[in-house]
């Protein structure tokens, strides 16, 4: 098991409080909100759809979440800007994490930022879909969790056998080629995009 580190993100202590997260707090948080759009979406389409079409519904938002994962960690979270207002939105989101990697309480996306981008992502995904946006969203929200706590773990605990690339991947991302390996959960988009690290390749 790794060492857990704590530091402070922000002097003011409200935005300090806003940071902190941790696996209860956000597996609560995730499954509260993808449980509810699932009996809400339900309530709206549950007549005219089959329950197969829902469940693939869902299984399609869980898979889809692999590429988001990819794109959004090599696209926004390294984008780099002068603009004041960018590096702040950088820090907060990702800057802050490789300057501190292994901060315990912030491995976790902490509940309001995570609840903005999942707002985001659903209304993209109800432009796309109309109310089967209930079912999508709910898997790509699982699928995010899963993520989430594969990150987790990769920073917290020593790599279980089966798991060491995986492990070894995201660890060479943060000290030694941070312009590759941006694949966290799987390295098959690092491959097809060829980001894949020099020593893994």
């Amino acid at each position: 098991m790794k060492k857990a580190e704590q530091h402070r993100m922000y002097e003011n202590p409200l935005l300090e409080i806003l940071s902190i997260s941790g696996p209860k707090m956000m597996v609560t948080f995730h499954l509260l909100i993808s449980s509810s759009c699932v009996l809400y979406g339900y309530s709206l389409v549950g007549n005219s759809a089959s329950e197969i079409t829902l469940v693939v519904l869902f299984v399609a938002g869980f898979a889809s979440w692999s590429l988001a994962e990819y794109i959004l960690h090599r696209h926004l979270f390294h984008y780099e800007s002068n603009n004041k207002f960018v590096k702040a939105f950088h820090f907060a989101m990702h800057g802050y994490h490789h300057e501190n990697p292994n901060d315990v309480n912030r491995l976790f996306m902490p509940p309001v930022p995570a609840f903005l981008f999942l707002a985001v992502f659903f209304l993209l995904f109800y432009v796309l879909l109309g109310n089967y946006a209930w079912f999508f969203l709910p898997g790509f929200e699982i699928g995010y969790l899963l993520y989430s706590f594969v990150h987790y773990s990769i920073h917290k605990h020593s790599a279980p056998k089966p798991l060491q690339k995986i492990w070894n991947h995201h660890i060479i991302h943060h000290y030694k080629e941070p312009e590759k390996a941006y694949g966290v959960s799987s390295r098959v988009w690092d491959r097809i995009f060829r980001t894949m690290p020099d020593s893994e390749k």
